[in-house]
């Protein structure tokens, strides 16, 4: 949102550096729903004469895209990020600068009224050196600033929680001996905001075991409450007798009994997506936890109750017995998934444009790939040409390298290996088949259609295995995808199609097969080739779900430009509406972006909100038409909105069934 039109543009012959852009709050948004910010660039870092840049988040999606087409260096963002990550080659910082002075902090007698926070993009900075290079910076954007506004005041350095990201208080000692006070985002929003921080430090359980938090998925948990901190949660292993808090958002919970957060969750992520296929319940707590909280519960055996009635969010934590504990898991269901025998009769790869549909299916190139078929044929104008690797040349790679029978001796022995013996087969396994080489005619098929179809473009190579996407399991963030671009070396292709092969194996995804009791004999992987999406406008996430009124509701959780949805990082807060029908014409806004406004309050992209009904319409009942129970199940449909010649268009990237009445 641009709360100010009136300034000198930040453009003359090559973009000469605009003179007041802080004085006037041209290209301001506001973060949070509260912060004024800019967007902006350091450059020039290692030459003696830096600048700073700030820039219109409507005109530039991002960092990267305002330095290509705003400083018009024409880098592609791979080619940006190399230039930021690295203290020998750096030439940009990329920035996010905060206006306090509605709001100023006082801290020791002094007045801060401005911060600034250093965007993340996995530096390899040693510690001393992201030190040295933050308090730089601190300096050239108060030079900057004070050239508008000398008499300012002082500014902040924003930086991550430890372990977070970078750069994070593990500096914090060098930047305030430095003479700068240092905070993170959470304390400022928190500092900027007083009367919200009051009221949320008063928020106590109504009563003895209930709590504040919003319930994403309802359910009973029985388990040991396991706290997981900040930057633990990836040593964090399955167990169902497990109920797993976390202090931050995991990009993946492993098998547990139930999962609360601290941070707040989207219900569009993986996280939610997986609990809602496993049955599991989810929360999110919205209140402080007490000073003894952790010595009351961590590491006990509680009972958990997530729950919504008439409109409230109930969740109530207590302790349990161990016959309790060990009654309730003895009644939970065993969930059992049957995959049918994967078709290697398909030796070709799939063409949606003028192949068969006939083996367009599950069993011969996996959901995913068979889902955008489907896409392809019944929405044209919202797909782009698709192909798909069927299952063959996998069962062929794995057979020509030795794989196939280390899966063998995986599946006879597994009972009886424990689970650092499981991991290291699965690590063999992949280390096989990163090891083999690809036929020929995969490459000469593949060579065709990126001549065709994809020239000078980034292709995405999906994971579309028989054992993800279905009514019955979700698999959401369980294997992985790849790209290359169109003209790469045959080792680059090959490798990228191998990693991806690989990923049926990683222990993520085998440990949820066995949760659901899939044979993993069973399971193939296709792959899904598409154009990717570079510079999108922005990303989504829509939902439908059953409504006893009438037509099913749509959620819609949007993102501005190629933050995700999904797995959002840091800090960042999507977009979230909701039409209480699919053909309704009015709709909820839940929350607002932190980064950018996307449908609300903004009139351009309304055609587009229907475009997006309509197709959500359409998708929910093709693919429900042959299910016996259609309304215990919604459609997840990710989506991109890209500008292209100064339009926006909506193009679907998956769609898939979701299972939303699985019981506890």
């Amino acid at each position: 949102m641009r709360i100010g039109l009136t300034a000198l543009l930040l453009c003359l012959g090559c973009l000469l550096q605009a003179q007041n852009e802080f004085s006037s709050k041209q290209y301001q948004f506001i973060a949070y729903d509260k912060i004024p910010t800019w967007k902006g660039v350091a450059t020039n870092w290692n030459e003696s004469l830096k600048k700073v840049y700030l820039f219109d988040v409507e005109q530039y999606k991002g960092h990267g895209n305002f330095v290509c087409y705003g400083l018009k260096t024409g880098l592609r963002f791979n080619q940006f990020k190399e230039l930021v990550r690295h203290p020998d080659k750096r030439v940009y910082l990329p920035i996010f600068l905060y206006d306090l002075r509605t709001m100023p902090i006082q801290k020791d007698g002094q007045v801060y009224t401005w911060a600034v926070r250093l965007e993340d993009y996995s530096y390899t900075d040693s510690r001393w050196s992201m030190e040295r290079t933050f308090v730089e910076l601190m300096e050239v954007v108060e030079r900057y600033i004070k050239q508008q506004v000398p008499e300012v005041g002082k500014g902040i350095a924003i930086l991550a929680s430890p372990s977070a990201s970078l750069p994070n208080l593990t500096i914090r000692e060098g930047i305030e001996k430095a003479g700068y006070v240092t905070m993170t985002l959470g304390e400022l929003i928190k500092r900027a905001s007083k009367k919200e921080a009051k009221e949320k430090t008063k928020i106590a359980p109504k009563q003895d075991g209930y709590w504040s938090a919003n319930v994403l998925n309802e359910g009973v948990a029985v388990g040991y409450l396991r706290f997981v901190k900040e930057g633990e949660e990836t040593q964090v292993q399955s167990d169902f007798k497990n109920i797993l808090l976390y202090q931050q958002i995991p990009y993946r919970v492993p098998i547990a009994n139930g999962i609360l957060t601290l941070a707040p969750q989207t219900p569009f992520s993986h996280i939610n997506l997986l609990a809602k296929n496993r049955g599991t319940a989810n929360a999110y707590l919205t209140q402080q936890l007490p000073s003894d909280f952790r010595a009351k519960y961590e590491n006990k055996l509680v009972k958990i109750i997530c729950k919504k009635e008439k409109g409230k969010n109930i969740l109530t934590i207590e302790p349990i017995s161990e016959q309790a504990a060990q009654l309730h898991w003895s009644s939970q269901r065993k969930l059992k998934i049957d995959l049918p025998k994967p078709d290697v009769s398909v030796r070709a790869f799939s063409h949606f444009t003028t192949g068969d549909r006939s083996v367009q299916t599950v069993t011969c190139i996996g959901a995913k790939a068979s889902n955008y078929a489907l896409l392809y044929h019944e929405l044209p104008n919202y797909t782009r040409p698709g192909f798909a690797i069927p299952f063959y040349f996998y069962f062929q790679t794995i057979q020509a390298c030795g794989a196939d029978q280390l899966i063998q001796t995986l599946l006879k022995q597994k009972h009886q290996w424990t689970k650092e013996r499981l991991h290291k087969q699965l690590e063999t396994i992949r280390n096989a088949i990163m090891g083999a080489t690809l036929k020929e005619q995969v490459f000469k098929e593949l060579e065709i259609i990126c001549k065709q179809y994809y020239k000078g473009k980034k292709i995405r190579l999906r994971s579309s295995t028989n054992c993800e996407d279905l009514p019955e399991f979700n698999g959401a963030g369980l294997y992985v995808s790849k790209g290359f671009w169109e003209g790469s070396e045959r080792t680059v292709i090959q490798q990228k199609i191998l990693e991806v092969y690989g990923s049926l194996w990683l222990a993520r995804a085998f440990e949820e097969r066995d949760f659901f009791g899939i044979d993993h004999s069973k399971a193939a992987m296709g792959i899904l080739i598409n154009e990717a999406f570079p510079d999108e406008y922005a990303n989504g996430v829509a939902l439908t779900l059953p409504n006893p009124t009438g037509t099913p509701s749509i959620h819609i959780n949007t993102q501005y430009g190629e933050q995700s949805v999904t797995n959002p990082e840091g800090k960042a807060v999507p977009e979230v509406i909701y039409f209480r029908q699919l053909n309704s014409k009015w709709y909820v806004t839940e929350s607002k972006s932190s980064i950018h406004n996307i449908f609300v309050e903004n009139a351009t992209l309304t055609p587009l909100v229907r475009q997006l009904q309509s197709a959500c319409a359409t998708l929910d009942t093709l693919l429900k038409k042959e299910l016996e129970h259609p309304t215990h199940y919604g459609v997840d449909v990710e989506f991109k909105i890209m500008k292209e010649e100064n339009k926006f268009r909506l193009y679907l990237k998956q769609a898939r069934l979701l299972n939303v009445n699985l019981p506890e």
